[in-house]
């Protein structure tokens, strides 16, 4: 090497003369391949003479061609010393300069043209995944449309089945009628054939007294005629006894039918008490049916108020039963007014109960008719309670309709909150259905309104009818309307009982409908009640945040926030930011800084960046800058930077996992914290975080990272990346290496 050099100049040629031995070849050798002068070429490695890049550039070609090229940094690195070099020396320098400028921007044309390269290929890959997601989707909608058709097919075929459904059970219920009437007209007609076999016995008996009876022996028959026409009570008794004990029961029940339909109210009354008090009950309940057939209602009516002063209350229930089987609508109501202007106000209202539940549904409201405006609203109510109870569902939307069109809505809305009421969940929520398909919607939202005032059992079984009705948007506005109107506790246990049936989604709405609606005295009592059960407000809040919408948890956490309750607010906060997409968090993101929330302030955001690892801020990171909250992001960032470079490589490696969905922000952010750290970070850390940036295979960021520190640092840091290189590897072109290589170069 010649004495005497500039350091310019030696470093250079040290660094070129490296570069040259890792060859392989002699110097006339590579002079001969190049067709240049040996001592040219001799001349440019003692530094004698500046050499021109493109010789420099020609040397590192057909090192990358024997499979040995230096790295990046070393040629940059060899650039500038050869631009330091060609300072020095000034003849060539104005040329050099340009020479490198030409050199510059032809590297430039070159990466530009790779990168055109890349993108080219890219948008081919692009367009034939948006060809392939276009035809996907006309494929989708074609099925979509073939799956609309066959089950617009089905619907027509389940309508028309339904209709024929409802048609059937019209002629059903037409049949069932006329067959109640039969039913009533055979009665009568088998109390008439019974009464004919009674008498026809007893002419048998009484001609069979005559063929074998003595002369002048009295007839039976004649006896119990005179009997019928002229005993008392007490002996009409003793007859019936002493024909039972000689096992003439069918001549002792007509007696009893014969005494019954001919004798004045008051005997009647007498004689069937005296039989039940005899127990010979069984004659009186034969003759009962008879009794209601033949005689007036008014005289039904006083039997039966006789019969209660007498305190016979079994045939009280014979004759009201008979009465509801054989009257017809206009005589059942006749007959319950007779029993409440006779003071049977229970024995009106059970008449009225019994045929409004049992007889036909076009016979209940003319009764109700005749009854309406007479005093006997208990009765009717009490009666419409029985009809809300008893009767399957078709018959009360059929009496509803009935009441409509009699224009007795009262009864109609009677009928309807006694259903609300006491049916069970699954049947009110057919019945408010079936209201509501038959034109009658109001009085479907009245029976809702109603049913709402039920226990939380029932809201939870009236919730799980809807749901299996598909009834998904009732369901939820029942849900959201008990929150809302009903106290706390009822609130609490039922947000609990529906985590604990399995139904967290709907736990988590109502948790937070209810976090968004209710006052602040009152929701810190509903947060303690659910501590207070199993599984607790942490892990509820933890179950809402990780399912509700992102707008619906920003509202969660501002409404917490709000109100005092910092510590909760964090747990949906934490929840959400760890838990759901990058994007839903950004949404959530936008709508708490829209809320000036503490979560999305410089404070809050610090203390996040300094508290735990940075890793687990990649979410937050990632959220931040999808969202555009920019300032945010940096101010993180800037805090983040601080922490050790070990820390930071685990950070990048969280968001290289995190971001697929968001490439482009995590590679942002990425460059945003090499810029940072170049910044603000002292040269040994920068240095450091490069070696270990290539280290984890983050190569990218450590190029990015380099360029920003040598362009803020210059020499300092790339010396500074060069000698902590040397520490671990020797690098061919060093000054040890060339010493030992010199006397072989000779």
């Amino acid at each position: 090497m010649k004495e005497g050099l500039p350091p310019e100049k030696r470093a250079f040629a040290e660094d070129l003369r490296g570069v040259f031995l890792a060859l392989g070849v002699s110097v006339r050798r590579y002079a001969a391949r190049r067709h240049m002068d040996p001592s040219t070429v001799t001349r440019y490695l003692s530094g004698d003479r500046v050499p021109p890049w493109e010789f420099v550039a020609g040397v590192l070609t057909d090192l990358r061609e024997a499979d040995s090229p230096v790295t990046f940094e070393a040629e940059s690195g060899l650039r500038t010393l050869h631009r330091e070099a060609m300072k020095s020396h000034r003849s060539d320098s104005q040329k050099q300069t340009l020479q490198d400028r030409l050199a510059e921007a032809d590297e430039e044309t070159r990466r530009i043209r790779t990168r055109q390269r890349a993108l080219e290929e890219a948008l081919m890959d692009r367009t034939q995944r948006l060809a392939e997601a276009h035809g996907r989707c006309r494929q989708l909608a074609v099925d979509l449309e073939e799956q609309r058709l066959a089950h617009h097919s089905d619907l027509e075929l389940w309508q028309g089945e339904f209709d024929e459904l409802e048609s059937e059970c019209r002629d059903l219920e037409e049949q069932v009628i006329y067959l109640r009437e039969a039913l009533a007209v055979a009665r009568a007609e088998l109390i008439a054939a019974e009464d004919q076999c009674h008498h026809l016995e007893i002419q048998l008996e009484q001609a069979q007294d005559l063929e074998t009876g003595p002369v002048g022996r009295i007839s039976l028959m004649a006896v119990l005629e005179e009997t019928d026409r002229s005993a008392t009570v007490a002996e009409l008794i003793t007859v019936v006894a002493d024909l039972e004990s000689r096992t003439q029961r069918a001549m002792a029940s007509e007696l009893v039918a014969s005494v019954s339909r001919s004798r004045e109210v008051k005997e009647v009354a007498v004689l069937l008490a005296g039989l039940q008090n005899a127990g010979l009950h069984a004659h009186a309940e034969a003759a009962l049916p008879a009794l209601v057939m033949t005689r007036s209602v008014e005289e039904t009516c006083a039997l039966i108020v006789n019969l209660h002063q007498a305190g016979v209350d079994e045939h009280q229930v014979q004759l009201l039963r008979a009465s509801v089987q054989l009257h017809t609508p206009r005589d059942i109501a006749v007959l319950v007014r007779g029993l409440y202007a006779s003071g049977l106000l229970e024995q009106a209202a059970t008449l009225l109960a019994a045929a409004c539940a049992t007889r036909p549904v076009p016979d209940v409201v003319p009764m109700l008719t005749w009854l309406s405006g007479t005093g006997l609203d208990t009765a009717i109510v009490s009666a419409i309670g029985a009809v809300a109870v008893e009767r399957p569902v078709y018959d009360i939307v059929a009496l509803s309709r009935s009441l409509t069109d009699a224009g007795m809505h009262a009864v109609k809305s009677t009928l309807h909150t006694a259903a609300a009421t006491h049916r069970s969940a699954y049947d009110v929520a057919a019945l408010a259905e079936a209201l509501s398909r038959t034109g009658l919607h109001l009085d479907a939202e009245h029976v809702f309104r109603t049913t709402q005032a039920q226990s939380i059992e029932h809201l939870l079984a009236l919730v799980s009818a809807l749901q299996a009705m598909d009834k998904h948007h009732i369901a939820t506005a029942v849900i959201n309307h008990a929150i809302t109107s009903r106290p706390t506790a009822d609130t609490c246990a039922l947000i609990t009982d529906m985590h604990a049936m399995g139904r967290h989604q709907q736990a988590s709405e109502a948790l937070i409908t209810a976090l968004q609606g209710m006052t602040p005295a009152v929701l810190p009592h509903l947060l303690d009640g659910l501590n207070r059960t199993h599984p607790g407000t942490k892990a509820l809040l933890t179950g809402a945040a990780q399912t509700a919408g992102h707008k619906e948890a920003a509202a969660a956490v501002a409404a917490l926030e709000t109100n005092g309750l910092a510590e909760h607010a964090r747990t949906v906060f934490t929840s959400t930011v760890g838990g759901r997409p990058t994007g839903h968090v950004a949404w959530f993101l936008i709508y708490l800084s829209q809320a000036e929330s503490a979560f999305t302030g410089s404070a809050f955001l610090v203390t996040q960046a300094q508290g735990g690892p940075p890793a687990a801020m990649a979410p937050l990171l990632l959220a931040l800058g999808v969202a555009g909250l920019h300032t945010e992001l940096m101010l993180v960032l800037r805090v983040l930077v601080h922490r050790d470079a070990e820390e930071i490589v685990l950070l990048l490696r969280q968001l290289e996992r995190l971001g697929s969905a968001a490439g482009p922000e995590r590679e942002s952010i990425g460059h945003h914290i090499m810029a940072v750290t170049a910044g603000t970070r002292p040269v040994p850390y920068q240095v450091g975080l490069v070696l270990g940036l290539e280290a984890a295979g983050f190569s990218r960021n450590a190029a990015a990272l380099a360029s920003a520190a040598a362009d803020r640092h210059g020499r300092g840091f790339t010396d500074a990346l060069r000698k902590e290189r040397a520490k671990h590897h020797q690098r061919v072109f060093s000054r040890t290496f060339w010493q030992r290589a010199e006397p072989s170069g000779g």
